[in-house]
């Protein structure tokens, strides 16, 4: 995979990314790692209002053509880390539109060898446009790297049914799923 050098801007006690910043050499027709003074005047909004102590800036390679919303800093060893993904599944993509068939939506949270996490516990939140969950809200909780949901149909056909899982922390890539009610 391609990489590009850049400066990233991040919050100290979280490892989120708050900002980053390339400069593209038009003469050498490539990217270069951003000097400090051209890294500090571009993040010079995000760092309004923010003491030292919180946020932190490092140079790094970060994947070209990447969603950079799916890393962190892991604040403890200063490196660019993909997040955990949250892998949301369930026995069956198909149910009966009758408002009273349902399915098992089971989540874990995975590394990147897409591994279940089981040191990783805390609220999740499922979202869908169509059907009824058994959480109140959508809100339920990892345990273990672990956590399910029970989506009932509608008394209607729909040809395609999303499903959002998000961690409300931000520590986690969010998860779909996509099912359909005949």
């Amino acid at each position: 995979m391609n990489q590009r050098k850049m400066s990233i801007l991040f919050d100290r006690s979280t490892g989120k990314i708050l900002g980053t910043h390339a400069v593209y050499d038009a003469e050498k027709g490539e990217y270069r790692m951003p000097t400090t003074e051209e890294a500090q005047a571009a993040f010079r909004r995000l760092l309004e209002g923010r003491t030292p102590d919180q946020v932190g800036m490092m140079e790094a390679e970060f994947p070209t053509l990447s969603d950079q919303g799916r890393y962190y800093i892991d604040t403890a060893k200063h490196h660019l880390v993909p997040k955990p993904q949250l892998r949301v599944q369930a026995e069956r993509t198909q149910i009966e539109g009758d408002g009273k068939d349902s399915v098992e939506i089971k989540i874990s949270v995975v590394n990147e060898a897409g591994e279940v996490m089981e040191s990783f516990d805390g609220d999740l939140r499922v979202m869908t446009g169509r059907g009824r969950l058994s959480a109140p809200g959508g809100c339920i909780k990892a345990d273990h790297g672990r956590a399910s949901i029970t989506l009932t149909s509608v008394a209607e056909t729909v040809a395609q049914v999303s499903i959002t899982v998000q961690d409300p922390l931000g520590r986690c890539a969010e998860g779909y799923l996509h099912l359909e009610f005949l």
